[in-house]
């Protein structure tokens, strides 16, 4: 006898499945929602939330019913009915292991776009072995039970048959009757017929009057929701931009009237060519170029501008949440270090730092982060976890000024550092406390560290098929070489150093393919690059010697002779430098070379698995060694005095230790995935140390006026630039941060020339003209125009983070159905541990006015208001628009 005739029957099996899987992704579903729910609405409304499970395992169970004879329709039904099966087992079994990794549910939406990424489909597979555990589970529970629960569902649909049919006997089981229910009704089988019909219109009835949000959401089953994975995915339009929409934060003037915040009397015309651009600029400077009619008559191409219209590109005097600070004074001691021409610029590096989260840079005592770290430990190890942890990272120590104390009070010992030169005390530039990125996207926040800009506020990386519409820093480096080929232009007077060309460079040791990154940095202006594929190139001219330590490429140290030859060209005086570097070993799975030595930084304490933690911390001190590295280059090849070097997180990391119901960056919008280091070091500036809610935005700006400042220009270039510098969105760190000024009088808007400000130091422009309105009672009111820092959370189309710069406030604002709004007082509760959550904005303010005051109220609503208008305004004047 053969062994299969023991074997189970495939249909009843396949049905098992699909009940476990389907009814298992539901109770998840609901479970990660359930505390945000009300109770006896929850209680009410819960049938509704399984009636669409329940229409699916019904359909389900007459596909798959195997009594009937066999036949080509049969054959066809099974199949069909075993795939749906099969379907939801999988979708299941995803779900379940991406909860395990990172607390957090598949948006399905997104699916399509990481299936068609080789690069993100080694992401997806890197959580294989926690979904193959989730699919054993679900089938071994389908196996034990599928023949009870293919049984006592066909009997129960049997019944429900018989309760229509008033015991008609079907020729076949389960197979629809040839006879009209209605000519076999009596008195008896209406009697039984009528429970079962007030239990369909009671849910007919739940079903049509529940509100939408959430329970639409939540209803959602398998394996219905993954067709929001073959939806049409929204069209990128390239250049047409529609005219801004009016701000939509409104005042009240003396006399009672309202009036739009910020609302000019027109907008400011974009099209005045710019005296100092080239006849054929590169690209980035579209915007100052020509006119629509003049680029359609020269090139045949389209209006950048929808019809025609003024204000379609950005434009600086028309940003109702732009805050200048250019009018303020450039910090003392930087002025007296400027004047005595100690500070001299002739390269740049940007180093990114993949996963960069603050408190690592450095650890150090005194955050609820490290608090989090002890917790792990014994009281009796808590000493040496102290004095383990707070030399860790000792060249961030180095770079931020912000040295770490051990477990006796005194300063770390760093003497192991292996930066040997670091700069003196008392100097080193700028360090920024309060920095938070734009993105927890990496790409997205690299547009604002390289390009000034705010992302594109949808799914993964479509910036890349548009136009950026600022200027990167390579784009500017190239505009100016091109007053270096013409030799008239050359200023005698300045150094050597001003005459040679900038050449701007990107590296990484991974790959760049993942999301069009290759295109990207293509757009930003990068002519030269080493990545992965150079690595491995048959024509390289270093091989990687070591192995792939994750499934993006290598150790960041594969990179030291490039880096090497990269410094020694420019200490030779042939180019200025700009690199553009991304670290990527503090990206999950946190690996590091098989010849690093780990510590052990984690105890055994508590329930969370520290395993992940601690690879995590080991990977941030192998950075932070590379760090050393870097600096020491510098100084060998003597041009460390003459670097400036911005260090920036592109993004946090949120793990167990911090957040106990979602880890990582997809879909959590956790504090601990945007607080982020952001460092601007030079060894001839004296140490300012900053305390502002700012963003990567402030980068193009501060080094643009930092090379005007320190006179690292020569004529032309220090004309472009100080013409440039205003019109970024991003304040100067050499100058006080604003986080808010009054509004300039409502008359005062009508500028209409778009020139360029004149060469001269950006500390001549007047400050803003007093308000004529009065202000609401909350520190953010209308009446003053606001720095709002708006922060897309991974993968950057569901949900937005906004804060301004002057309270603590942060509101988790939902952009699609499915998510929560979350309210965080950040003073009170600096680590998120007590977020308020609701699925409406009423609600939500309903529940923050008690603790947090009316203060509180007003600007949530405010908040929701700027956020769904800046949305708007980011799609815009991306040229971005929805099919």
């Amino acid at each position: 006898m053969s062994i299969f005739a023991y074997s189970p029957p495939l249909p009843p099996f396949l049905f098992s499945a699909l009940v476990v899987s389907g009814l298992a992704s539901k109770a998840l579903h609901i479970a990660l929602h359930i505390r945000s729910l009300p109770f006896l609405y929850f209680v009410l409304y819960s049938p509704t939330l399984i009636l669409p499970d329940v229409l699916v395992i019904i359909c389900v169970r007459l596909l798959l019913r195997f009594h009937a004879p066999e036949g080509r329709w049969q054959w066809l039904s099974t199949a069909v009915g075993g795939g749906l099966s099969l379907i939801t087992w999988g979708a299941s079994s995803i779900q379940f292991g991406f909860f395990l990794q990172t607390g957090a549910e598949v948006a399905w939406a997104a699916g399509g776009s990481f299936l068609s990424d080789p690069a993100a489909m080694k992401i997806l597979l890197s959580g294989i072995s926690t979904v193959s555990a989730a699919a054993t589970v679900l089938g071994l529970v389908a196996w034990l039970i599928h023949s009870h629960v293919y049984n006592l569902t066909g009997l129960g649909l049997q019944a429900i048959r018989d309760l229509c049919m008033g015991g008609y006997k079907a020729r076949y089981t389960l197979i629809a009757p040839s006879k009209s229910c209605m000519a076999s009704f009596d008195l008896r089988s209406l009697r039984r017929i009528i429970p079962a019909v007030a239990i369909c219109v009671s849910l007919i009835f739940l079903e049509v009057t529940r509100p939408e949000i959430p329970y639409d959401h939540l209803s959602g089953a398998l394996p219905l929701t993954l067709l929001e994975a073959f939806t049409k995915k929204s069209a990128t339009v390239e250049g047409c931009r529609e005219p801004a929409v009016p701000f939509p934060l409104m005042t009240v003037d003396a006399s009672g009237n309202s009036h739009p915040l910020y609302q000019p009397d027109s907008f400011v015309e974009q099209w005045s060519r710019a005296s100092w651009l080239p006849e054929n600029p590169p690209k980035g400077f579209s915007r100052w170029d020509m006119s629509p009619h003049d680029r359609a008559v020269k090139d045949n191409s389209y209006s950048y501008v929808c019809g025609g219209a003024e204000g379609g590109f950005y434009n600086p005097k028309n940003d109702p949440i732009k805050v200048r600070n250019l009018g303020g004074e450039i910090y003392e001691p930087l002025k007296k270090a400027f004047k005595e021409h100690s500070v001299q610029v002739n390269h740049v590096v940007l180093l990114t730092l993949e996963s960069g989260r603050k408190e690592m840079f450095p650890t150090q005592q005194g955050t609820p982060f490290f608090d989090n770290l002890l917790a792990s430990h014994k009281k009796k190890d808590v000493e040496e976890a102290i004095d383990r942890l707070v030399t860790m990272t000792p060249v961030a120590q180095q770079l931020t000024g912000e040295y770490a104390t051990d477990s006796k009070g005194n300063r770390a010992n760093l003497t192991d550092s292996p930066w040997k030169t670091p700069t003196e005390e008392g100097m080193g530039g700028l360090n920024v406390r309060g920095a938070m990125t734009g993105s927890s996207l990496t790409f997205k926040s690299i547009l604002g560290s390289h390009c000034g800009v705010n992302p594109l506020p949808v799914d993964l990386l479509e910036e890349a098929a548009l136009e950026i519409y600022q200027p990167c820093l390579p784009q500017i480096f190239e505009l100016f070489n091109e007053g270096k080929l013409t030799p008239d232009t050359k200023d005698n007077s300045k150094s050597e150093a001003l005459k040679n060309p900038w050449k701007p460079v990107f590296m990484q040791s991974i790959t760049d393919d993942y999301d069009r990154q290759d295109v990207l940095n293509e757009n930003m202006g990068f002519k030269h690059k080493v990545v992965k594929s150079t690595l491995e190139s048959s024509h390289a001219k270093y091989h990687a010697s070591g192995k792939e330590i994750n499934y993006f490429g290598y150790a960041e140290t594969e990179l030291r002779p490039y880096v090497w030859d990269l410094f020694e060209e420019a200490a030779n005086n042939k180019t200025r430098m700009f690199l553009s570097h991304v670290t990527s070993t503090t990206h999950h799975p946190w690996s590091t070379p098989d010849d690093f030595m780990k510590q052990s930084y984690m105890g055994e304490q508590g329930s969370i698995n520290h395993d992940l933690m601690n690879n995590y911390l080991n990977a941030a001190r192998f950075v932070d060694i590379w760090l050393g590295d870097i600096m020491n280059m510098l100084d060998r090849t003597g041009i460390a005095n003459e670097t400036l070097v911005v260090v920036v997180g592109d993004h946090g990391q949120a793990f167990g230790e911090d957040n106990k119901d979602m880890t990582g960056t997809y879909e959590n919008g956790h504090i601990s995935n945007f607080r982020v280091p952001l460092v601007f070091h030079h060894p001839q500036m004296p140490r300012v140390d900053i305390t502002a809610n700012a963003t990567a935005l402030t980068i193009v700006p501060t080094i643009l006026d930092l090379l005007v400042q320190s006179n690292s220009l020569d004529e032309r270039d220090s004309e472009i630039a100080s013409a440039l510098l205003p019109e970024y969105q991003g304040q100067s760190l050499l100058r006080p941060f604003l986080a808010s000024i009054k509004e300039p009088s409502h008359k005062g808007h009508g500028d209409h020339h778009r020139r360029p400000p004149p060469p001269p130091s950006p500390k001549t422009e007047p400050e803003p003209e007093p308000s004529q309105f009065e202000a609401r009672s909350h520190p953010d009111s209308p009446a003053k125009r606001s720095v709002w820092n708006m922060g897309l959370i991974n993968a950057g189309g569901s949900m937005l983070s906004v804060t301004t710069a002057s309270v603590p406030y942060r509101l988790i604002l939902p952009l699609k159905e499915g998510f929560e709004y979350s309210f965080t007082h950040l003073g009170e509760d600096p680590n998120e541990d007590h977020p308020i959550k609701a699925w409406t904005l009423k609600t939500l303010i309903e529940e923050v006015t008690p603790k947090h005051g009316e203060e509180s109220a007003a600007w949530l609503s405010d908040a929701e208001q700027v956020g769904k208008w800046w949305v708007t305004e980011q799609k815009r004047i991306w040229g971005y628009r929805e099919a």
